[in-house]
């Protein structure tokens, strides 16, 4: 049996590599513009009244414009710095280094939303966010893992979830 105390074989290298490709993209403000313009498409976003959203770090999607603009849009917004309760939000927006067509992601390591994404309601929806070249065939994955019900680039919507 694995010891869940010890990081799967591949992840740390992973991570790495994925940092470095995440930081070197170009034009991230305005590929960012296009990743949002696409997670608006998603009814059950265009339906939410709560999301939770993520201040962004290097080489991650730009959010500040997003949140100004959900909140232009009647919606609350909270971080996970917010302290949010798990049974809060319509939709979590979370990012990743690397993502999967299935909805399989690859964060920072900390377990934050590992934690958070077992806790959320039934009718929550949960969407990765990240940039085309941060789409993999495979990751490495373990019993925590929540798959994601879709996942979004700059690109378009690279997978949604076989529900309306």
């Amino acid at each position: 049996m694995p010891d869940p105390t010890q990081p799967v074989p591949g992840k740390t290298e992973l991570r790495r590599s994925m940092r470095e490709l995440r930081r070197a993209l170009p034009d991230r403000i305005e590929r960012s513009t296009a990743l949002w313009s696409h997670v608006r498409e998603i009814p059950e976003f265009e339906r939410a009244r709560r999301v939770l959203l993520f201040s962004t770090i290097p080489g991650e999607p730009e959010t500040r414009a997003f949140v100004d603009r959900c909140v232009a849009a009647g919606k609350e917004v909270a971080m996970p710095e917010d302290d949010v309760d798990a049974s809060w939000p319509d939709v979590v927006v979370v990012p990743g280094l690397a993502f999967t067509h299935g909805g399989d992601r690859l964060g920072q390591g900390g377990g934050w939303y590992d934690r958070f994404l077992l806790a959320i309601r039934d009718d929550c929806t949960t969407v990765g966010v990240c940039f085309a070249e941060q789409i993999v065939d495979t990751l490495p994955t373990e019993p925590h893992d929540v798959p994601l019900d879709h996942v979004v680039t700059d690109s378009g919507i690279a997978s949604r979830s076989a529900t309306p």
